[in-house]
């Protein structure tokens, strides 16, 4: 009988395993006008790790800046792909105060979604959840009309070869806009139908 359960276990944990696909996520390179670009890093890292995790990807955060250490540190995790993505922001001449009051409207609203999780698995996903969402809106806080922001990426593979580059680019319409997540939303679609493929 056990000789026919350990099989069964073996091959549902390698299944587990080919089913996962880990993606290790470089510091991104970050230019912003008004936030702090090592603040603005770890929001960039925070949101797109909170868009690839789910039953088929996984995101690792690396902390070597060094391109040529990130990919060393990404083969030491055992991570089959390796995110570089740059993030800048250009300020208009034109603007107002409102960015930071929606700014700080979302961040209470992010807050209040954790107190009331019931359950403490649903607290401690909600609070991960919280951490990019207080990440973007405190960069919102920041934009004012007309700012832009362009975010590119670069996909590679275990062995370093490209698999995609891209670059995108968002106006803002009001102050206190949230660019940085609908930027993030697209790549990380991009590149979630190329590392579960």
């Amino acid at each position: 009988m056990l000789h026919l359960i350990v099989p069964i276990i073996i091959t549902s944990f390698v299944a587990t395993l080919h089913t996962n696909a880990p993606v290790c996520l470089a510091p991104a390179s970050t230019q912003f006008v008004s936030a702090n670009n090592t603040t603005a890093s770890d929001a960039v890292t925070e949101l797109f790790k909170s868009y690839l995790t789910g039953p088929t990807i996984s995101a690792t955060a690396l902390t070597a800046k060094l391109a040529s250490q990130a990919r060393e540190e990404a083969r030491r995790a055992n991570c089959k792909f390796v995110l570089f993505v740059t993030v800048k922001q250009e300020r208009s001449r034109s603007g107002g105060a409102l960015g930071q009051i929606a700014g700080q409207a979302a961040k209470e609203a992010a807050w209040g979604a954790a107190v009331e999780a019931s359950s403490a698995t649903k607290r401690v996903a909600s609070m991960g959840a919280v951490g990019a969402a207080r990440a973007a809106t405190d960069i919102a806080a920041t934009t004012k009309t007309h700012d832009e922001m362009e975010l590119s990426y670069r996909l590679e593979s275990e062995t370093g070869s490209v698999l995609k580059e891209a670059k995108s680019k968002q106006k803002a319409k009001s102050d206190g806009e949230d660019l940085l997540t609908p930027l993030i939303e697209h790549a990380a679609e991009e590149i979630a139908g190329i590392v579960t493929k």
